[in-house]
């Protein structure tokens, strides 16, 4: 059994997120204190073993990238005045945002999709959404307003990174290159969600607080991809097992567990410090989305309820979800999520249209 409670994890250090990264503080107002942090990118290198371990490792630990700096402390990237370039550039990032969570969200679901083997009367339409967040999310991206070069650069790997889309999708539906497949899916859809962390600070105490949250969106996204991909793959196999007679007892191995672990930790962690840093209108949302457990890991949300099941007894024995119903009930998360970032960034794009 892989029984873990919180003064476990945070003694075996479970709750740190990849294998050089800080752990993160125990209180999630101290990171918001700090200053937002600002996610860039890495490259992963598979390491060998199993698919199956590789999937694991190369899915979430992508999706939880490490490398992060906190630049809230640079007088360039956290003014104490407003500027109208600041304001101009922050307006025109804040646009693209709906369409840029949008898009990797879509992608999430088409690497899951393909690594369940969904059949091709399946995936195409969910292909096809893909394919037309890309052009939106093109054209939204093509007016954000220049200055910034990790901005650019950033956009300029992503938009190589969806030429190249038609190959990740070939080598995700084939045996010998899924994982590779797989991992760009990842690494692309964490790229999208690491614009939120580029909005430039505009020196207004409130505007900066919204953008503060709105940094806080990525890494919630990027864990819950991350703990929905390995449930959904450890609810499976125990439902194949107990088909085949067997107890399924096994179907979650100590390595998935700890980085099931990791995820919910950088989940709760994030969900926490977006709640705190949000509009009042935002927490009301977030307490909505989260049947008002926003500060507790949103185990009012059955899938994450789920999670924290397995997490309290270190296997699946109490978790009686199909993996339909705990794909159903994570996607309703995710959609919630989206709305509310989509609501989040017009009410920082209406604010800034004041300051201007």
């Amino acid at each position: 059994m892989n029984t873990f409670d919180d003064d476990t994890l945070l003694r075996e250090r479970l709750y740190r997120i990849g294998a050089t990264a800080p752990v993160p503080p125990s209180d999630p107002s101290e990171d918001v204190r700090r200053g937002r942090r600002r996610v860039r990118r890495a490259r992963m290198l598979a390491t060998a073993g199993t698919v199956l371990a590789v999937g694991i490792i190369g899915i979430a630990g992508v999706a939880l990238r490490p490398l992060v700096a906190d630049r809230a402390t640079d007088p360039a990237v956290s003014p104490t005045s407003t500027s109208s370039s600041s304001v101009r550039r922050a307006e025109s990032v804040a646009q693209a945002l709906p369409s840029t969570f949008g898009l990797a969200i879509n992608l999430i679901f088409e690497r899951d999709a393909a690594l369940a083997d969904v059949p091709d009367v399946v995936m195409k339409p969910i292909q096809e959404k893909t394919d037309e967040a890309v052009v939106t999310w093109t054209e939204k991206v093509e007016q954000i307003d220049g200055g910034d070069q990790e901005l650019a650069d950033l956009a300029s790997e992503i938009q190589q990174s969806l030429a190249a889309l038609p190959e990740t999708r070939s080598k995700v539906r084939t045996k010998e290159t899924l994982m590779q497949g797989a991992l760009a899916y990842s690494a692309l859809s964490d790229d999208l969600l690491a614009i939120s962390t580029l909005v430039p600070y505009v020196g207004d105490a409130e505007i900066d607080d919204e953008i503060e949250a709105l940094g806080h969106l990525g890494p919630a996204f990027r864990s819950l991809g991350a703990q929905r991909y390995i449930m959904m793959t450890a609810l499976s196999k125990r439902e194949a097992m107990q088909y085949s007679g067997a107890a399924g007892a096994d179907a979650l191995s100590k390595q998935e567990f700890a980085e099931l672990a990791r995820a919910e930790a950088e989940w709760r962690l994030s969900l926490s410090a977006l709640y705190s840093s949000s509009s009042e209108p935002q927490r009301d949302s977030l307490d909505q989305i989260t049947k008002n457990t926003a500060s507790n890991g949103a185990v009012g949300v059955p899938a994450q309820r789920a999670v924290n099941q397995v997490l309290a007894n270190g296997d699946l024995d109490r978790v009686t979800m199909t993996p339909d119903q705990h794909t159903q009930s994570c996607t309703e998360l995710f959609r919630g999520l989206q709305e509310l970032s989509n609501a989040a960034a017009d009410e920082l794009i209406a604010d800034l249209a004041e300051v201007d």
